[in-house]
């Protein structure tokens, strides 16, 4: 059946420390059950185990595997490659640059951004190598995706998790020839200007929705006491999705499903 849920960015492992019983509910003829896939991001060998561990009990979905910019460390990197190398993973990722300030490690500064440039970098050659499409973490570093834009289009995909940059960014990256898709998620429904103007204006076809569950809940769950995002949030995210373009969910639930199997290469 066609799918008409693709949560195309999730952390099915920490998802499950956080809300043990969702793969039950999910698999449940009451859940979201066979209109639901995604792509679930590792970044560690443990991570990796327990999230196809998990396959056991989910219905089919995607796999990502990189080394994230918030820890730019080597410790998986061989791992990484030995899952591309085997056809294991769909994508690699999240891979990209992270300067939010946060942390000191995260301040904009020639010997944070060199340390983040150095695996970037080797996972972007990876890409390249194995044709895999590359899903980017990018945080303060809009500028970058323009810098390696000549390398981002030689990819079969290049995918934008939690895209924050603007519409004409966005169109300025088609433009040079990346093949680009952009995701949102709950930032469409708390009201962040950015990502509510970027997701009304792009073309349908660079649209995929997103929840990155467990993190980035919506408001209205912390309102109300639950402070992680739900598998179950991708509704949400579509509807929202649905209302800012004026289309039917249903009808945004298919786009994105759609362009989430261009965008993984199913």
């Amino acid at each position: 059946m066609d799918l008409a849920l693709a949560d195309a960015h999730i952390h099915l492992v920490d998802l499950l420390d956080r809300d043990p019983g969702f793969p039950s509910r999910l698999s449940s003829p009451e859940g979201l059950g066979r209109g639901w896939t995604c792509c679930a991001a590792s970044h560690d060998s443990p991570e990796w185990e327990l999230s196809e561990a998990l396959r056991a009990v989910l219905p089919p979905f995607a796999a990502s595997f990189g080394i994230h910019p918030q820890w730019p460390v080597w410790k998986n990197a061989e791992l990484l490659e030995r899952l591309a190398a085997g056809g294991r993973i769909q994508a690699i990722g999240e891979a990209g640059f992270d300067f939010f300030g946060d942390v000191p490690e995260r301040v904009r500064r020639p010997e944070n951004e060199g340390v983040q440039r150095a695996v970037f970098e080797f996972q972007l050659e990876l890409a390249e190598a194995r044709s895999l499409p590359l899903l980017l973490h990018l945080r303060k570093a809009m500028d970058l995706a323009f810098a390696y834009a000549p390398r981002l289009r030689r990819l079969p995909a290049a995918i934008f998790h939690s895209y924050s940059g603007t519409a004409r960014d966005a169109e300025s990256l088609l433009a040079k020839g990346v093949n680009a898709y952009f995701s949102f998620g709950t930032p469409v429904l708390n009201g962040n200007k950015r990502a509510v103007a970027a997701c009304a204006a792009l073309p349908p076809d660079r649209l995929l929705a997103e929840t990155d569950a467990p993190w980035q809940p919506p408001r209205l769950s912390l309102r109300s006491g639950r402070d992680y995002c739900r598998a179950e949030d991708i509704e949400l995210v579509i509807g929202g999705i649905a209302s800012l373009r004026g289309i039917a969910p249903a009808e945004a639930g298919a786009l994105c499903a759609a362009n989430f199997r261009s965008a993984y290469g199913l």
